[in-house]
């Protein structure tokens, strides 16, 4: 059933007959109040959830930094067994990415139906089948794990350091699943303050940590991993906490919850598998466009990474402001409000836009002055301001495939996220790129112009998509489109 349907029948839900409803948990109402506070005020409700998500993830900006800086004190065979180990972390990051997206999702359309079992029922099977994943990733990786490294290239004493970070992290592997899926049933419900403030807490423990094991009791890289899993058993105690002991939590961790419900599972990983694999093709794209700059030599590539940290900055409120988008959309599709579902697309849309583009131009005209943060090398801060020259077109474009992706996830569509990715990166973008260098001789250039016409591809099955889906599926809301 898609999800339109679903807010076409939430009228049907509503006059479900007395007994079905005496069988139900009993909602009571400090349970429902976000709930109509959010329907009351939807705009309010999505920067309420937008700001809390977008200074989380500049905490989590500012811990990667941290992290990396003490791991580089160390020397660069530890730096560089980080740099291996690292596309390890984010294959489970892509994995505990994808679930929590999903679950948010479910529990946020539950949320919209004041539906107090399903909620449970999607929290629970999130929880349980992630911590199946975590051990299954972490056994993996504890089997593995230096055979993988050795693989991806790594050698002699970077084996042995980088498996000495690995293992550590390996073996608490499901307290990230945990805690990325308890974070993400939270902003299900509506709150997204709670979890930033979590985070924070856990992050700066994280990094104090490091500055202890690494410099002052000489842990090296073990000390690093040590720091990082502590941080997370503080997140998923505090997480874990919240959802047991506070009464106007939604859901209720109950054990006969945390039974995997087939139907609930195929919803959850319908979701979550294309998610996880949109991250993955991004991570691929990137791998890719280094390639075809690694032909002109490692300034070109070093000046590529370097404004794509820039990239980050500009990105980070647009992440936050689609990422709210999900909660909130979801919540109104349960309740069937989709009038609210279409003025809250529009609305996303308009702010999306408007801050890519005027982040964006601000990033090219202090470009120079942001790229020295990350390189003195004149050459590099030349390549990279034309390379945010061309970024001032593409952002806007970024900001209506991620906007579209994430709305949709809302409403409980996985796929077109995957599939607007993968036409930007893998069948436009990097295609474009390599026939402009190698064909057509436009050099350094025809990179940033293969990210461009992605862009621009991505942006045109963005707008079909989403009229599809989201506007012509449902009467309402087609309706509402021609008006708007």
């Amino acid at each position: 059933m898609s999800d339109t349907e679903t807010i076409k029948q939430t009228a049907e839900r509503a006059g479900e007959s007395n007994a079905e409803h005496a069988a139900r948990p009993v909602v009571d109402t400090s349970r429902t109040d976000r709930l109509h506070d959010f329907l009351d005020h939807p705009t309010r409700a999505l920067w309420t959830m937008a700001l809390p998500m977008m200074a989380g993830m500049t905490v989590q900006t500012m811990y990667i930094v941290a992290d990396t800086a003490f791991i580089g004190s160390l020397g660069t065979d530890e730096l560089a067994a980080a740099t291996f180990v690292a596309p390890l972390f984010f294959l489970m990051i892509a994995v505990t990415m994808g679930i929590g997206t999903a679950v948010t999702a479910l529990v946020a359309q539950a949320v919209g139906r004041s539906d107090a079992r399903g909620a449970d029922a999607a929290a629970g099977t999130a929880i349980s089948s992630s911590l199946v994943l975590g051990v299954l990733f972490g056994g993996v990786g504890l089997a593995g794990g230096r055979w993988i490294l050795a693989v991806l290239g790594a050698e002699g004493p970077v084996v042995d350091l980088g498996w000495e970070y690995f293992q550590v992290l390996a073996l608490f592997m499901p307290l990230f699943f945990m805690s990325a899926v308890l974070r993400s049933i939270l902003t299900g419900e509506g709150d997204a303050k709670t979890p930033m403030i979590v985070l924070a807490i856990a992050t700066l423990v994280n990094i104090a940590l490091d500055a202890l094991f690494i410099l002052v009791l000489g842990m090296g890289l073990r000390g690093a991993a040590v720091a990082t899993c502590v941080a997370a058993a503080i997140s998923v105690t505090a997480f874990s906490v919240l959802l047991l002991r506070r009464k106007s939590a939604f859901v209720r961790l109950r054990v006969s919850a945390l039974v995997p419900s087939h139907p609930v599972l195929m919803k959850l990983y319908g979701l979550a598998v294309p998610i996880a694999a949109s991250m993955v093709v991004m991570s691929a794209g990137t791998i890719l466009f280094n390639l075809i700059l690694a032909d002109f030599g490692s300034v070109v590539v070093g000046a590529y990474g370097a404004a794509s940290k820039v990239d980050m900055i500009v990105v980070l409120p647009i992440f936050g402001l689609s990422g709210a988008a999900v909660t909130v959309v979801g919540m109104f599709a349960g309740a069937g409000r989709s009038d609210l579902v279409r003025s809250t697309a529009l609305y996303t849309y308009r702010w999306a836009i408007t801050l890519a583009a005027l982040i964006g131009g601000l990033a090219f005209l202090t470009s120079e002055s942001i790229l020295r943060v990350f390189t003195s090398d004149p050459t590099a801060l030349a390549i990279g301001s034309t390379y945010l020259g061309f970024m001032i077109f593409t952002y806007p474009m970024m900001a209506v495939g991620m906007t579209t992706g994430r709305l949709l996830q809302g409403l409980g569509h996985g796929f077109p996220a995957l599939f607007i990715t993968t036409v930007r990166v893998l069948l436009v973008g990097v295609p474009v790129a390599w026939l402009a260098v190698n064909v057509f001789d436009q050099s350094i250039r025809g990179v940033w112009i293969g990210i461009l016409t992605g862009g621009a591809f991505a942006t045109i099955c963005s707008i079909v998509m989403v009229r599809h889906l989201m506007w012509q599926s449902d009467p309402t809301l087609k309706s509402g489109a021609a008006r708007a």
